[in-house]
């Protein structure tokens, strides 16, 4: 009996206690396919948040008068017209152009009033200064726009940032 139980020990004890080849190749698979998952899932929100970011409400994007300002692009506006019961929806959509070289000559500021969270965000910005292009499609002195955020960070970089003000990074 006791040579029984030392053969049987050392058989026990001889043997691995690892696990199997082919358990441990399933668990390094689902290692690396969680590890994919939680990655693409957190770049994809991370994608998400930062649609949110971009210029706040109450923000000025002010173009000082500069004589010999250069003209690189222009953005296109839809010129938004007041109705009795506050902002309509646009039926008689106006379209107007704003060229940063013609806004700096004479000066001005965009300040922006509102902020629709659409997909892309746009903006209701308020122009007060001079022209806003040479040609026909010149905004005017004064007028309510609404604008795509690409539009409004374009802008803001061609007039040196934004400025006036506490303002917040964020929604």
């Amino acid at each position: 009996m006791n040579t029984e139980w030392r053969r049987r020990w050392k058989e026990i004890a001889g043997r691995s206690h690892r696990p199997s080849g082919e358990a441990s190749l399933t668990t390094v698979i689902l290692g690396l396919a969680v590890g994919a998952l939680l990655t693409v899932t957190t770049g994809l929100w991370c994608m998400r948040q930062l649609e949110t970011f971009g210029p706040s409400v109450g923000g000025i994007i002010v173009f000082k008068p500069d004589p010999i300002a250069s003209e690189r692009w222009v953005v296109n506006a839809v010129r938004l017209e007041r109705s009795l019961a506050g902002w309509s929806q646009n039926n008689n959509v106006r379209h107007c152009v704003l060229s940063p070289g013609v806004m700096a000559r004479a000066g001005g500021s965009l300040v922006i009033e509102a902020r629709r969270m659409s997909r892309p965000p746009a903006f209701q910005v308020h122009w007060a200064g001079g022209r806003t292009d040479n040609g026909a499609a010149d905004c005017g002195s004064a007028a309510d726009l609404l604008l795509e955020r690409t539009d409004v960070m374009r802008l803001a970089n061609a007039a040196g940032g934004f400025s006036g003000g506490f303002r917040l990074i964020g929604p």
